[in-house]
């Protein structure tokens, strides 16, 4: 029997929105707007799905998103295990986003640096698709052991919650 103490917690980021999430997202996305998406990876084609259905000008380059502040708005699916990070950087910035997180985000205590945000909520559960460190992208269709929204802030939606 295992004990908590030989629980090893593994630490992996590389996993990828689906081209159908992008799809509902996108209409969404503010015209006119270039669109920063800023966790790259060779790997993903999330600039290319969302690409397919907005005009924006996307930014994807491999940077690191802390030393760089690209574009007018950050659209992505950001690493799940540096998102506090990531918000707090947002908003130190004062940068409109729309980040695909977990919907137990909001109930975390940094969210309350927070004002008016808004939540796209998808029309099922989120999958993803996990990339390993060769680069080969497994498609399963298995489920998602967690619920995920599009956390918006800055965006001006015409709702604060919005069901997709």
């Amino acid at each position: 029997m295992a004990t908590y103490s030989d629980y090893k917690i593994q630490k992996f980021d590389d996993f990828f929105t689906k081209k159908e999430t992008w799809e509902q997202i996108a209409k969404y996305v503010p015209k006119n707007k270039v669109i920063s998406m800023p966790f790259y990876s060779p790997y993903s084609k999330c600039n290319e799905w969302l690409g397919k259905y907005i005009d924006n000008k996307i930014i994807y380059q491999d940077e690191d998103f802390f030393n760089f502040d690209r574009g007018q708005i950050v659209c992505d699916n950001v690493p799940f295990s540096i998102k506090k990070e990531i918000i707090n950087t947002l908003v130190k910035r004062d940068k409109p986003f729309m980040i695909i997180v977990p919907v137990s985000t909001i109930c975390y205590n940094y969210c309350k640096i927070l004002k008016n945000i808004q939540i796209l909520i998808p029309q099922k559960r989120v999958s993803y698709l996990k990339c390993d460190e060769n680069g080969n992208v497994n498609e399963s269709k298995s489920s998602c052991a967690f619920d995920s929204i599009i956390l918006c802030w800055k965006i001006h939606l015409e709702n604060d919650i919005t069901f997709m």
